[in-house]
């Protein structure tokens, strides 16, 4: 099962809230103000966008694809800093 299939058996809709990536995937990063910082400062790769993007008053989201994405980004990047053995 790829990371995206298990994402969807996970979450019922196609995104999921800031504060719900932060709560289950990025538990280190306290605030979505601070999240949003270090993505703006490249530091993270994830492209939060708000639903609908027309308001300032909606929640920052991101997207299920975009998640797994990202994930399996940082499992590459984990297995490629390790030492072979």
């Amino acid at each position: 099962m790829n990371t995206l299939a298990q994402l969807r058996a996970r979450y019922p809709a196609n995104y999921i809230t800031a504060e719900q990536l932060l709560a289950d995937h990025l538990p280190h990063i306290k605030s979505v103000r601070y999240l949003r910082r270090r993505i703006a400062a490249d530091n993270l790769a994830l492209p939060l966008t708000r639903l609908p993007p027309a308001s300032a008053r909606s929640p920052w989201i991101i997207y299920l694809t975009d998640l797994a994405t990202f994930l399996d980004a940082q499992e590459q990047a984990d297995t490629a800093a390790r030492p072979a053995a």
